[in-house]
């Protein structure tokens, strides 16, 4: 009997799903301390009992900027030293709880889609939620199960490779330009979930963004690598930036989620504990309309153990 290609898809993606789901709920997760709240009553706040409780309190977001956009944040975890670059972010030296609770939790808990870049997405990747107070939380704001998984790139994609594009009860959306389009046609008319975003020019976000508003994303929370969120950031899409500091150096070297300092403003600092004593999570507010500040930007001393 031969197996429809398709059946072998539907395996690895609930291989996939059971391995995500049980690495989340067997992970130790310690209580982030607040260090620093700033946040003002403009910021949406979400959260239930659990949450809160790990968190430390509500998790901020902005309102989506104007009516024909979504709200975006960026979502990245760098060492000591600042970089970000890295085989596996995990050797980074965020943690269990950045990973759970705020990388693949808060941070895209309420998001509608979870933007990449082309090569962050290749094999077993999906964007999703996986602990299950945070499926619940998510459920609770109305929310489908998974995200819409936005893809950005100008090269083409592995479809007959990665896990993303061959769940059809997730939505995929590529942003790209003309002639790359043309190019996966064969790909994504095998695929009637794809929807191709075509931009004019390939500096053009800002007219992908306002297609991805038209089509039902309110919120869409980026993830990497760094080409997409340097794009994201140049264009001024990006209001939230939730960005975690390992207590340890590494990663590959001159690897800066920015190239150049960014004027942000603190809305809240928390710092690890127990086994993440070292680590801190900044959420910042990008603002894009102001000069850049000349100073060099400070990085987070390394915290003592909050009592």
């Amino acid at each position: 009997m031969t197996t429809h290609p398709q059946d072998a898809w539907e395996r690895r993606y609930s291989d996939f799903a059971a391995r995500k789901e049980r690495e989340a709920r067997e992970a130790t997760i310690a209580p982030l301390a607040t260090d620093v709240d700033r946040a003002g009553k403009n910021l949406v706040r979400v959260g239930n009992p659990w949450s809160l409780r790990m968190f430390g309190g509500p998790f901020y977001m902005s309102a989506p900027p104007a009516a024909d956009v979504p709200a975006a944040s960026l979502v990245f975890v760098q060492s000591r030293d600042g970089n970000t670059g890295a085989p596996e972010p995990g050797t980074l030296g965020g943690g269990d709880t950045d990973k759970h609770l705020v990388y693949e939790g808060l941070s895209r808990v309420a998001a509608d889609a979870v933007i990449a870049g082309a090569t962050t997405v290749r094999g077993d990747v999906m964007f999703s939620v996986w602990r299950d107070e945070i499926v619940s939380l998510r459920a609770a704001l109305g929310k489908p199960r998974h995200p819409a998984q936005v893809v950005a790139t100008l090269r083409g994609l592995p479809f007959d490779e990665a896990l993303l594009f061959n769940v059809p009860d997730v939505r995929v959306f590529i942003i790209t330009v003309a002639s790359c389009a043309e190019a996966m046609r064969a790909g994504i008319e095998a695929r009637p979930w794809i929807r191709p975003i075509v931009m004019a020019h390939q500096a053009d976000l800002a007219a992908a963004f306002r297609e991805l508003r038209r089509l039902g994303i309110e919120r869409a929370s980026a993830v990497g690598g760094r080409t997409v969120a340097r794009a994201l950031i140049d264009a001024g899409l990006v209001q939230d930036l939730y960005l975690t500091t390992s207590p340890r150096r590494g990663g590959e070297p001159n690897t800066p989620m920015y190239p150049k300092p960014l004027d942000t403003d603190l809305v809240v600092r928390k710092l690890g504990t127990g086994p993440d004593a070292g680590v801190v999570f900044e959420h910042r507010l990008l603002c894009p309309t102001r000069p850049t500040r000349p100073t060099r930007p400070t990085r987070p001393t390394r915290p003592t153990r909050p009592t």
